[in-house]
């Protein structure tokens, strides 16, 4: 059996394959960015935006037995909209599978409907529906949120459930997250079966919870400690939600607000049908502390960049216009800096501070420059104003912490990034 799964360097359809390996299906997968093809997977890099009419897809589809549909995007961007990828797009494949009387899996998400709540369900919806009513053999997974620690938007929950405090959100709906393992499950199990499918499938985990529940499961499930609950009231959500699209990787908008309000949950009958077992429960294994420590490391780093940019741009500030100019020459004339050089360096001393801010707060990895800069500074001023070196405020033995604060941001980014 040949399988074509678009979507591949996605959540869902990367596991999806990694899962169809062992099995000795043929597949050949599509993706955004360039993947290196195998023995058992055929990865191809194609624009699917473009695959707007029926015709499009005949020589992708030849000799295929099997599509499933994985593409998916939350947001919409200048290159990506709901309209092309989950409209324009699925529509003419499901004519051209139609056509040549291929198996369809659609992976939709749970609430899609053509008058949903957000624009991301009506798209979904939308597609679904046009599958429904054509003549080939289909199926529609809709999965609820997914619990899967290198998922994007699964990676925020874990954060939250690791925060001091836990956000008790009001006025939000139940939800009914599902692990990613029993998503890949399901659609193998469709892969599968007997024809005709004709079926949509809720594809949901063994319990239902208030947000605020599921964050403090996740949380025990970590091995951390119990958190005390913060009630956020409706106007605090709505304030967050407004500044979070603005953020990038952050999946907090006024959509997915919505979304959490109305709650996400469904009927696994179906699903538990097609697996033959009960569902794995949406959590971590017991005290993963490692996923503990990564989960607080990804909201702990924006906090302390954001703290070495305040240092870097309230200094600037201060020093431009809190502080007299002509002490601060005084200063670099103590240091021993010439007369004509001391303008000069004052104002590309603020500039370079203000740069510097910048960089922490655009996350540019300059840790060692501001590293070397503050270790510069301390050393001039021990040797040429030992006074503030002996200073009971401890202006200049402050910068130890601050060395040290840039050396844990550096290593810290290192393995983020590895």
């Amino acid at each position: 059996m040949k399988i074509l799964v678009l979507g591949a360097s996605g959540l869902v359809g990367s596991a999806l394959i990694d899962a169809l390996k062992p099995q000795g299906y043929c597949v050949k997968a599509i993706s955004k960015s360039a993947i290196e093809s195998n023995t058992a997977t055929e990865y191809l890099a194609l624009d699917l935006a473009q695959y707007t009419a029926p015709e499009d897809w005949d020589e992708l589809l030849s000799g295929i037995d099997v599509v499933v549909n994985t593409v998916g995007i939350f947001a919409e961007t200048a290159q990506q909209s709901f309209a092309a990828q989950h409209v324009a797009m699925p529509t003419a494949l499901f004519a051209a599978c139609e056509r040549s009387q291929i198996r369809v899996i659609q992976v939709s998400a749970l609430g899609a409907h053509p008058q949903a709540a957000t624009e991301y369900w009506r798209s979904k919806g939308m597609a679904d529906a046009d599958l429904m009513q054509r003549r080939c053999d289909w199926a529609i997974v809709r999965p609820s949120l997914i619990y899967a620690p290198q998922g994007r938007s699964c990676r925020q929950f874990l954060q939250m459930a690791s925060w001091p405090l836990l956000p008790d959100l009001a006025g939000c709906g139940e939800v009914q997250p599902v692990h990613l393992a029993d998503v890949v499950a399901t659609i193998l199990a469709l892969i599968a079966a007997p024809a005709p499918l004709a079926q949509v499938v809720d594809v949901v985990g063994p319990q239902r919870y208030q947000l605020g529940q599921w964050l403090a499961a996740l949380r025990r499930s970590m091995g951390l400690t119990q958190a005390q609950r913060l009630r956020v009231p409706v106007h605090v959500q709505d304030a967050a939600a407004a500044v979070g699209q603005y953020l990038s990787r952050c999946l907090f908008s006024p959509a997915s607000l919505q979304m959490l309000r109305a709650g996400n949950c469904g009927d696994g009958t179906a699903m538990r049908a097609l697996l033959g077992r009960e569902e794995q429960a949406a959590l971590p294994a017991r005290h993963d502390t490692g996923l503990a420590a990564r989960a607080q490391l990804d909201w702990l780093l924006p906090v302390l960049r954001f703290s070495l940019a305040l240092v870097w741009l309230l200094t600037a500030a201060v020093c431009w216009w809190g502080w007299p100019h002509e002490q601060s020459l005084a200063l670099l004339a103590q240091v021993g800096i010439p007369a004509p050089w001391q303008w000069p360096m004052f104002v590309g001393a603020i500039a370079l501070d203000a740069l510097l801010g910048v960089a922490c707060l655009m996350n540019w990895p300059w840790w060692r420059a501001q590293a070397l800069l503050v270790l510069g500074y301390s050393l001039i001023i021990a040797m040429a104003l030992p006074e503030y070196l002996l200073h009971p405020f401890g202006p200049v033995l402050k910068n130890l912490a601050v060395l040290a604060l840039l050396l844990v941001v550096e290593q810290c980014e290192r393995a983020r990034g590895r």
